[in-house]
Formats: structure tokens, sequence, C-alpha cells
């Protein structure tokens, strides 16, 4: 069953296959289709002001325009037009309830059924806009009273629009029964409202998507540019001005729509007068009410009155069609003579700057396409012939993810395969419509690629996803795709055994080519459009369809994102792994009546925030249960059923701050280990740094204690690493006060004394930039704590963030615990085909760089064999590790900390790899220059150097150094396009200085959209002696052992048992990052985890943590309970089943006889709808199997055919067939002609004036609250002043310059301070949206009686009754 496909069934899908058959090319039906919509909406218009009788036939062509491209239109048009479509046919909707309701002689079942139609041809693929768009007509139904005539139109109407909405409505209750629940993991209540501010909803840009999604060209100018906004808000205003006109036909009722519209919209604003049922609305949005989360599609219920009061407001007007051509000729000619000429004017020259982007060719979104290039068909072919046929039938897998699809070549938004496909295929996108545990499974994918990372276990990974072929995806647009680069997603793939390429496609993609100019860091180099990888499981797996005994298949507490870990420590040779094959998590085996006696404990799932609009680095770094939200979604992230949460916690004291540059919102993407936890590990290489999209000024970071200090020293640094001017006065806030601390140079200790007294809380907040300004990040690190309490024996308070993990279900016994770092972060450089490319903007730090910590709840005493796994941290210790004795040894500044990018490289003896001078090198320097200096393993008489330049673009290279050999600098010239050798001066010496005096400019656009001077570097310095030999030693050998002895090794902490551990690895290994096993120390002697003794484990909580030293980063720990099997178990056993047939809603499948219960797994997404019984009928229990698979339990004994119905399908298909014919039924009965209904009195409107200005106020209150209500009580006095001095008269006039100006200055404030303003965005001010109210109140006080009038009406109303026959007073 596809989602919602239906939808573009009808009226979308059939115009676009009509174009197709009449070999129309694809971009011309697209812009005839809107074409027809903009003729449909203005000729509807232009119908409704006849029906109504508003405005002139000139004024009613200006009213239709303003209608037919208004703001919202030229956003949605071009990007999404079914949006637009429901917006365009809602005056169709509308026309027949005018004239059936005026009283004119017509035949009421047509009317109904031609309104209806109206409906059913505003299609499906939006029903909430479809019902928006109907709205209108619905108020207007309910605004008059029910007569015989209204009574009769209601029973056709009702009927008809049944029967319009049937094929669709149906269907879409039964897809919410079965459809993954998507509605909470896309935009949020609290980003659909954060705009629908009064002015911006009264112009038309209440949408969220032009504020956020730039290459919606039309809407992003709207809401950005100073012109578009006044001229939008003076279009808006003029219309504002009609509705309060005496003349205006059916004011009231247009009010009431209007002001439905404007409380629908603005319910959930927060933000300068805002809602005070604001945070109701938003949680009803995000709930229940999440279909209806997107109020903006509520702006025909807006834009429909006020395009009708534009059209009255100039019927008065001379314009074209309205009076004979000599006079308006005359009257444009001599404005003076009539100044309604000057008014119109001003009106229609804002018309024109506001449409302008719809006649000047700016309706598409940028990304315009005439095609689908060819490899993508070809590659779709080449899938269908090799994907198998039937059950059997493997699927690929699209990367990298992105949150939709951009290439270089266009914007299609959907996957290109998705229209060109025949076989299964899969990717992460941003919103995939498959349950939440099978998004995580694709995360654990997406995560390698973003990362970098290759894993022993991926190509195990992708079989058990039933994935055979990765799609590597080379032509997205780096710029708006917002996908992670390809060349990590390359080192990935290319690196992960079992992995191969098979098949090619299109021309090589790449950055074009400018002399002194590149993109990205030139980080992108030159792939085929297409690749396809085949994956190869080093464990064979079965194709589709399999069973597989209950009892082997291994039980799990985690999410299904650790799969991929335990598959990779399988196939990387782990101590007693997981067996290969499919896996039951714990909560999934207890919810379908599984068995669970044993069960591997994992840190999975974490308690993290998740952005749900990107697809990497999109997770926060672990919260507590206390944390603050910073995402605005209801839900932080995809729920793993049945699975506690792994929680954050603190010891000694809780740390928490403003923002973090590890929230899921950072721009850019999160930084793990920039969380709070790295201002208190005590590294001064990491750092807390606030979140990237907020000021330095005001950000803080604040301890509170376990226990009061009464005196004590706080110390700290400023991070050197955060963005934007330095940090240069912070206020240290206590209980007892505060103090002031100037911080001297970002990285420099600072030692504060805190205010004597009982503190229980300490905050540090920054409140001064080195230039003034409120900067940009502020970033603290190495922050101590040491209490004075006792003056003598001062004590530093320990302070710890802990990852505590959830105890098991009770009963089960524990087999072990797989723990590992979720979020390892990536280094600066990517080993691409031709070198290895460096930048400072490619690594992410570890979430846990210093030390590793797990809190483990164990359920009985027992002892443990533990298994450390260690990758390597680029750092100066590293170089060390690194180091060989008979080579040079450079050191100096670099971009990067990564040993393929740092000085090392510069004496590694490998081209590929170059070292990259720092940006601090280059920018604000007075005198200096990026310098390395070479230290000789002895002094030798030195000659020259052999420099060698980089194999790229970057580092930029030098074409003027500075040697100096202890003899004075010795300047020479280099060539900047190969190697140079260069001659000295002789001098004996073991150190050499190398400055980069002059280089060719490099100018690079980065990701982030800034263009930035890159530094110099070079790839190799050669020393030479006087013979002309090099003296650097031998070249860098990747096999050369590296070794760190048990007492220099990391150390493990297991339940307060120290265990020493020793790192036997290779030079090749460390500097590329690759896993790397510890062995445990028995003394001071390595030995095999295997041979170890165990370690005890006492039940209860305890501890277990690592500290991996300098030179490295823990990966993972295993920790397996004893005794150790002696030969791992075969692990569960699929057998293939073979499938009688395999359709999209029905599979038949034969199994075999077994007297074992089973689980027949379908390597398929999950879902409700599915049902499975066996021979004799009865329903399967279903399971769900690696945490998101299908799969039904077999009980023993079970032989022959089982079936699998998708039985929701059936009656999808009834639904829609039945829904067409009475829909063929409907467009016969409209128009079929009829006979007239007899004309009859116009059909009365309610009139409760008293019940009118409650509900006024009522509106106004939930607009803006009370200050909303004491600014209409104060406009509401004075009208009735003006009323009471100058009569109805003035009164009308008065209000229609208020709504006119109201809004007009609302407009004028609001484009000193647009949307991406530097100087911030002024449309939440509270000022402009109470010019905007003043005009609401004046339209809403213009419909309404006055209430001299209705003091008239009450007198004369006593009087009435006062003289009815028999009346008591009438004596």
């Amino acid at each position: 069953m596809q989602n919602q496909a239906y939808g573009y069934f009808f009226p979308h899908g059939s115009f676009f296959a009509l174009g197709d058959v009449l070999g129309l090319p694809g971009w011309v039906t697209q812009r005839l289709w809107w074409a027809v919509l903009i003729f449909l909406g203005f000729w509807g218009v232009l119908r409704l002001c006849e029906a109504l009788g508003v405005g002139s036939r000139g004024s009613r062509v200006v009213g239709a325009l303003a209608f037919v491209l208004a703001p919202r239109v030229i956003t949605t048009l071009g990007s999404i037009s079914s949006e637009s479509l429901p917006m365009m046919l809602a005056p169709w909707v509308l026309i027949p309830l005018v004239r059936v309701f005026s009283g004119r002689a017509v035949s009421i079942p047509r009317a109904a059924a031609c309104s209806a139609l109206a409906v059913a041809a505003m299609g499906a693929v939006n029903a909430v806009a479809t019902a928006a768009a109907t709205l209108v007509a619905v108020v207007w139904w309910l605004a008059h009273r029910p007569d015989a005539r209204w009574r009769r139109f209601s029973l056709w109407w009702i009927g008809c629009l049944v029967a319009a909405t049937t094929w669709w409505l149906v269907p879409l209750f039964i897809l919410r029964g079965v459809s993954p629940p998507f509605l909470d993991y896309i935009e949020s209540a609290g980003t659909t409202t954060q705009w629908a501010s009064l002015v911006e909803v009264l112009r038309g840009t209440s949408s969220w998507t032009p504020f956020v999604s730039p290459e919606r060209i039309a809407g992003a100018v709207v809401v950005t540019q100073p012109a578009a906004v006044i001229a939008s808000a003076v279009v808006a205003a003029a219309g504002m001005a009609g509705l309060c006109m005496r003349s205006m036909p059916a004011r009231g009722r247009l009010t009431l729509v209007l002001l439905i519209g404007l409380v629908g919209m603005t319910a959930g604003y927060v933000g300068g007068l805002a809602s005070p049922v604001s945070e109701q609305v938003r949680l009803f949005l995000d709930t229940s009410g999440a279909p209806l989360r997107n109020i903006h599609k509520l702006e025909p219920v807006i834009r429909l009155p006020l395009a009708l009061g534009l059209a009255q407001l100039l019927a008065q007007v001379p314009l074209p069609g309205s009076v004979p051509s000599p006079r308006w000729r005359r009257a444009a000619s001599h404005p003076e003579r009539e100044p309604l000429v000057a008014f119109a004017a001003l009106v229609l020259v804002a018309l024109t700057v506001s449409t302008s982007l719809a006649w000047t060719g700016r309706l598409a979104p940028r990304g315009a396409y005439e095609a689908v290039p060819a490899e993508w068909s070809d590659a779709a072919g080449w899938l269908a012939d090799h994907a198998g046929t039937g059950a059997e039938e493997s699927r690929a897998l699209v990367v990298p993810g992105a949150p939709l699809a951009a290439q270089l070549w266009g914007l299609t938004r959907d996957e290109p395969l998705q229209a060109l496909a025949s076989s299964p295929w899969a990717v992460r996108d941003a919103v995939p419509l498959v349950p939440p545990g099978a998004i995580r499974a694709l995360d654990s994918v997406q995560r390698l690629l973003a990362d970098g990372r290759p894993s022993d276990g991926l190509a195990d990974t992708l079989a058990s996803m039933n994935v055979r072929y990765l799609v590597m995806r080379n032509d997205l647009d780096p710029e708006t795709s917002r996908s992670t680069r390809t060349s990590l997603a390359h080192q990935s793939i290319e690196n992960s055994p079992g992995l191969e390429r098979v098949a090619t496609f299109g021309d090589d993609i790449g950055p074009g080519r400018v002399d002194g100019i590149v993109a990205d860091s030139d980080l992108r180099p030159t792939y085929p459009a297409i690749e396809i990888f085949e994956a190869t499981p080093g464990t064979p797996a079965v194709a589709g369809p399999y069973t597989v005994v209950a009892d082997d298949v291994p039980r799990v507490q985690g999410g299904p994102e650790v799969l991929a870990r335990l598959n990779e420590h399988r196939e990387r040779g782990g101590l007693d792994p997981t067996p290969a094959g499919p896996v039951l998590l714990d909560g999934d085996a207890r919810a379908a009546g599984l068995r669970v006696d044993d069960v591997l404990v994992t840190d999975t799932p974490m308690n993290r925030e998740v952005d749900f609009g990107s697809v990497d680095d999109h997770s926060s770094a672990l919260r507590t249960p206390d944390d603050p939200r910073r995402t605005l979604n209801l839900v932080p992230d995809y729920p793993v059923d049945g699975a506690p949460l792994v929680e954050g916690a603190w010891s000694g004291a809780r740390v928490s701050v403003s923002s973090s540059a590890s929230d899921a919102t950072q721009f850019g993407g999160a930084s793990p280990g920039n969380g709070p936890a790295a201002a208190v590990d005590g590294d001064a290489a990491t750092s807390w740094v606030s979140n990237g999209l907020e000021s330095s000024v005001g950000q803080w970071i604040q301890l509170d204690l376990d226990r009061p200090v009464q005196s004590g020293l706080l110390d700290f640094r400023t991070s050197p690493g955060a963005l934007g001017s330095p940090v240069k006065w912070v206020e240290i806030e206590t209980d007892n006060g505060t103090a002031a601390a100037r911080i001297t140079e970002p990285g420099d200790p600072v030692t504060v004394s805190l205010p004597a007294g009982t503190t229980t809380r300490i905050r540090v907040t920054a409140t001064e930039t080195e230039n003034g300004s409120i900067g940009a990040q502020f970033g603290v690190s190495d922050l101590r704590l040491t209490d004075y309490t006792d003056p003598d024996a001062p004590a530093p308070v320990i302070i710890r963030h802990l990852t505590e993990m959830p105890a098991p279900a009770d009963g089960v016994t524990v087999t072990g615990w797989n723990l590992a770092q979720e979020l390892p972060g990536r280094t600066g450089c990517v080993d691409t085909p031709d070198r290895v490319r460096c930048a400072g903007g490619v690594a992410v730090e570890p979430e846990e760089l210093d030390s590793f910590q797990r809190t483990l709840s164990v359920p009985s005493g027992t002892a443990v064999t533990p298994e450390l796994w260690l990758r390597s941290r680029q750092s100066s210790a590293l170089e060390d590790l690194l180091q060989d004795a008979t080579r040079p040894r450079a050191r100096g500044a670099a971009e990067v900390t990564d040993v393929r990018g740092s000085t090392f490289a510069l004496t590694d003896g490998d081209d590929r790899t170059s070292w990259t001078a720092s940006q601090d090198s280059i920018e604000g320097r007075a005198g200096t220059y990026p310098t390395v200096t070479l230290e000789l393993p002895q002094p030798v008489s030195v000659d020259g150097l052999d420099i060698a330049q980089s194999l790229g673009a970057l580092p930029s290279h030098p074409t003027r150094i500075a040697v100096n050999l202890g003899t004075g600098p010795q300047v020479r010239d280099v060539d900047a396009d190969g190697d140079t050798r260069v001659s000295l001066e002789p001098a004996v010496t073991d150190r050499i200085t190398v400055s980069l005096v002059e280089w060719d400019d490099v100018l690079d656009r980065t990701a982030l959209g800034f263009d930035q001077v890159r530094p110099p570097g070079l790839a190799e310095i050669t020393v030479l002696s006087e013979s002309g030999t090099a003296s650097a030693g031998a070249a860098f050998d990747p096999d050369r052992p590296i070794v760190t002895t048990c007492a220099t090794g990391p150390t493990l902490t297991i339940a307060d048992q120290l265990v020493r551990t020793a790192v036997s690895t290779t030079a090749g290994a460390v500097a590329t990052g690759a896993p790397i096993r510890a062995s445990l120390c028995e003394g001071d002697v390595p030995v095999a985890a295997n041979v170890s003794n165990p370690v005890p484990l006492p039940a209860g909580s305890q501890s277990v943590s690592v500290d991996p030293g300098d030179a490295f980063v823990v990966d993972s720990i295993v920790l397996r309970t004893a005794p150790l099997a002696a030969f791992p178990d075969a692990g569960p056993t699929p057998v293939a089943v073979t499938a009688d047939e395999w359709t999209a809603d029905t599979r038949r499948v034969v199994v075999t006889g077994s007297s074992a219960q089973r689980i027949l797994v379908v390597p398929e997404s999950t879902n409700p709808g599915w049902v499975a019984t066996r021979p004799n009928g009865e329903v399967l229990t279903p399971v769900i199997v690696n945490g998101w698979q299908q799969g039904w339990i077999l009980p023993a004994g079970l032989s022959g055919e089982v079936t699998l119905r998708f039985p929701a399908d059936t009656w999808y298909r009834t639904a829609i067939v039945a829904g067409l014919a009475l829909l063929a039924a409907l467009a016969l009965m409209a128009m079929r002609r009829r006979p007239s209904d007899p004309s009859a009195a116009p059909t009365p409107t309610w009139r409760p004036a008293l019940v009118g200005h409650a509900g006024l106020f009522v509106a106004v209150w939930v607009i803006g609250g009370l200050a909303a209500l004491g600014w209409l009580a104060v406009l509401t006095v004075a009208i009735a002043a003006v009323d009471q001095r100058w009569g109805p008269r003035v009164r009308g006039r008065v209000l229609v310059a208020i709504a006119g100006l109201g809004l007009s200055l609302a407009g004028a404030m609001l484009s000193t301070g647009p949307w991406r303003d530097p100087d911030g965005y002024v449309g939440h001010s509270a000022v402009i949206q109470l010019a905007a109210l003043a005009s609401v109140g004046a339209v809403a006080l213009a419909a309404l009686p006055s209430f001299a009038r209705i003091r008239s009406a009450l007198r004369a109303s006593r009087r009435r009754s006062a003289t009815r026959t028999g009346s008591s007073t009438n004596a």
C-alpha cells in the first residue's frame, strides 16, 4: 500500500499523465499546470465578486490578481503546487452557496454538486489543505439561519461532499492504522507557529518554509527583502480597508471568515503579543492535532476576504473595464483631478512589487531541471536486472543519505529512483516512511558513512537488512543537499571488507576548477556520477524470507542500532561474539510472549535529542532526565518500544549550561564532544562550547553542588576553539554574591576566589567580548573547584559525568555487556584516491574523548572477562608514539591534529600527506609566518633541503621560504608547481627552522557558504647533507610495531578493581584510526583475554571506566561473563523458505515441520497491517526481529503453507474504486441541466450584536491575550466617541483609515528588520503586532453595529413590547 500516493491520482497525476501521453516535456506540462491553477483562481475570484456584487469590473481584476499571486501562492506554486490547488478552488466552492443563499433562481441540487465537485478537484494530496480551503464555504453556510432553502441545500451539499471525498477520505483512515508515526518526526508545532505573528499572517507569509528553505526563491524574497515586505503589507492593508467600507457586501460574514482564520493561525504563536493559549495549542498540534500542525494551510480563509475587500476598495476608481476608455485615460493623465486614482496607483504599485516574482520568472525553486539524467535510468535498469525476483528479490540502499534529493543537475526532492526503479530500494532521508526502529538501523549505517569509518561488519549489517547493493550517488549538491561528503562515504565503503564496486554510470563529477579558488576545502574529489557496490557478507546470508529456531536467536537488551556494532565485533575477531544471524531485542521478545532467559546487555538506546530534519551529526550528547529540551518536537528521538533509556547523571555537582554545541540544534551539526561534561573532565584539550546559533555574551555554565562549600577557589580556562570574538570578561555568581574576572588570553588559566558563605551553586557567565560585540560562542575547559572549608586541608570537589544503564528484567541471566562509543567522531583527514585531504572543519571530537564510563546494574554477582578496543587519538601524544628515532621530527602549529595533516606529515616519506599551517598563522599576523622546526636525530652538516609541494590545490603552495640553520635566515624561492631542491650555506646543526614567507593565495568557499583564504603548507621536507644524500632515515613504515607496556598502557577499572592493559599494533593502524585490541595484563605481562583471570563483578550498581591515556580513545568494551565457552555458539541457522506466491499484498510460503518453535522472518519493515495465518486459518503471533523486521512465531510441529496477507489493501483499493464511482456520479450530476428552483428571499444571517461583540473580544484575547484586549478596548472606546460626536458616517471613514494605516505601519516597521536581516528579525515585536491588531479591530468593529445602535435597538424593542395589545404598561 503506497502511503497517500492515491492523492496524486486526480487531478494532479491525471494532468501530468495527459501531458506525457501528448509527448510534452515534463517541464512544459508543469508550467501549463501552474497556468491552469492561476487561471482557475483568477476566474473564480471574478465570478465570486460578481455573485456578491463586490467591486467594479476593473477592481475585480485587481482583487483576483492579488489573490492568485499572493505571497502564499508564489511560495508554494513552484515547489509544492498541491498546496496551491485547494486555495485556487476555494472561490468555486463558495460561489454556489452565495447564489443559493442570496435567493436566486438556481438548481439547488446542481449548485450543491458544483460546490462539492470543486472540493473533489482539490485532490487528496493534502487532506488538511483541502479542508482548510473548504472552511470558507463551511463558515458561510453556518453564518446563515436555517430556513427551508438552507435545509434543502444542506442535505444535498453534505451528501455531495461525501461523494466528492469518499475516494480519498476512507483510504486515509485506513492508512492511519498502518502508517508509521511519521508526523512525530517532521516539523513540530514550535516550528510551524514560530512565524505566525499577526502581521506575517495578514500579509500572507505565515508559512515556515520560506524562512528555513532558501531554495524557494519567491517565498524567501517575500520574507527577507524590505521592499517586498512593505508591498505585501500595503496590499493586505488595502484589503482590510475595503472590508471596513459600509458599502462592502456581506461584510459581516467575510469578517467572520477572516477572524476565524486569524484565530486559527495565531493561536499557537509565541512572541510579542503572543496568544495566552499558545502552549496548549502547540501541545495539541504535536499530539492529537498533529495533522493540523501546518496552520498556514488556513491561508484561503484569510486571503479570500482580503482579495474581495481590495476589489471593493477600488470600486469607485476609474479603472479600465469599469468606466469608458476616455474617462480612465483622462483620470490617469491628470491624477490631481481624481484623488482616488493616486491612491489606486499606490496600491497597484505595491501589488506590482509584491507579485513581481511571478512575472519575472522566479516562481520555480532553485534546482529546476529539464529531465532526470540518463545515468539514473541506466542505474535503475541495472538494479532491476540484478536484484533477483519474487521472494528472493534484494534491496538497494541509496547512499549517502540526505534530507532531500538535491542534485547538482536539479532539485527533485524525492529520490530519482522513486519514479525510475522497479526493484526494491531504500534511502535515509529526512522522513523515511518506515517504523522508528528501521530508521535507527539505517542511522547505524549512515553514521559509518558520515564519519568516513570503515567497518568489518558493514557487509553483514547490510545483508541482515536484505541490502545487496549500495547505490553511491556522487551527484548530490554539496551546498544544498546537507549530506555528508562523498569522500567520507567512499573512505568508509572502499575500506570495509566485503564491499566491491560492480558498476558505474555517468560522467565523472567533481567541483569545477578555477585557479586560486577551491570549494569545501578541496574535500570533494572527482567520482563517477553513480557507483554501485555489492555487499558480500563474511557469513553467508539467506536472501528473502527464512525460518529460524526461536530459542537459538540471541536476546539483546538495546536498540536496533546496536546490531551494526555486534556484527563489527564478530567480524573483527572479538571475544565470544554474538553469532551471525538475526537477534531479538529484549522488549520485542517479551511483547511476543517469547522466553527470555539469557540476555546480552548493551548501552543503547541512549537518552538523546535528534534533529529530525537532518541525517548526519544530528544527535545530541547524552542527556540526563532533567536536562532542558532544545528541539521543538514533542518526541526527542526515534523511540524503541520496550527498551529503557541509558541516562546521563552527575556526581559531585550537576553541571548545566545555557546552550551547547553538543545540542542537536547546533548549526552545522552537533558536536557531542563539546558538551558540559567536557568542561569538568580534567583535560584542557576538551571544552564545553555554547551553541553556535547564539551569542557568547550571556552564555553560562553552572555547578549545583551535591554538598555545599563554605569557601572555595574556582579554576577554569576559556576555550580558544570558540568561534567569534574571544570573551574578555566573565561574571562568577554564587549564593553569596558575584565576582568578575578578566580573561587575558583564551586558554590561560583563571582562578577566582568565591564570595564567602555557604555556596550551593556557582555560575560562570560571559559578560563582554574583546571587540565589544555580542560574540558567537563561549567555551570553558578544565573547570575545577577546590573546597577550602577547612583551610588546612583543601579538597578538590570531584565532578564526574556518569552514564547509567538500566537494570535488566527480573529473572534473566546476563551473558555479558557490550559497551561502546556511539558517537566516536571523525578525524580531520580523508583518504581519497589521489591524496589525503585535510581540513579543520571535517573533524568532530568523540563524545567521550578523555575517559569512558558506564554504571552497570548487575542482577547477581558474577565474574567477567573484559575485552578493550581502542582507536588512536589524534594528538601530540600520538605523534610521540609514532615517532621513529631515525627520522627528523617536525614541530609546529597545524590546522588539524590528524598526523596525516600535521607537521608529522612533513617527514613521513609520503607525498600523499601534507602539513597545513594553522589558520591563525595567517590571520592578523604581525611579522610572523607559518613556521615549522625540524629536529634531527643528531647534528649533521646541512647544505640543502628538498621541498615537495602538496599534490592538490590545498594547502596553498609556498613560493618563498626562509630557512634558519642556526646561522640566520636564508630566504629562497621555491617552485609553486613542483618539487624544489634548495641549496643552503652549509652548517652543522640538529635543528632547522623553516618559515613560509610567500605563497599563492587560495580562496575557499566553505560548506557553510563563507569565503576564506586558506593557509599554506608542504608535503615533504627532506634534509640534505653536504654529500647530497638525504639524511631523513627510513620512510614511514605502516607495518612498524607500536607497543605500549602494561605500565604505560590504558587502564580499565571494573567495580573499583584496576586492570592494566598493553597495546601492540602497527604504525599504520595508529595513523589511520583503525580499531586496536588492547591486551590484558597479568602483572607486567600482556596476555590474551581468553586466558586471563576473570574479574569479579558484584551484584548491584557497579562502575566500569577506562582511562585510555593521551594517545588513545575508547572504541568499545565487551565484558563476557565467566566461564567463556571453549567454542562459540553456532548461533541461529536461517533456513530459506519456498514461496509459492509473492506479491505486494499476498505471500504464500511453505515451511517444513520442526519439533522446535521457530520464527518466520521477512526482512522488511514491520507493519501491523500484515496478518499471517497457518494452514487451518489460525492467526500467527507477530514478533519484531532485529528491532525492525517483520516476523511471526511458528509453533512447534507446524508445516505446510503459511499465508501472509495485507487485508487493509483490499479495503483501501475498494474504497478508492467505489469513491471514484461516486465521484463520477457527482460529476454527471453537476453537468446535468436541471430546472432551477424558484427565486426566494435571501436566507437570513445571524445578527446577534452582543454575541458578536463578545465573540470579537474572545477572538482578540486568543490572538494576543490581555494586552490585546486592552488595546481593543481603547480602540472601541475611541470609535464610540467618534460615533457619538460625528455620527456613523465619520465612524466608518475613521475605521477604514485605521484598518489601512494600522497594517501599513506594521509592515513598514517589519521592513526595518525582516528575516535574515543582519541586525536581527523584528517581526516578533509587540509594537508591530499592536499596529496590525488595530487594523483587525477596525475591521471587526466596522462589521458590528455600534453600541449606540445597539442601545437604540434595545430601546425600540422595549417600546414595541410596551405597546403590545394587552400590555400591562399600556394603561
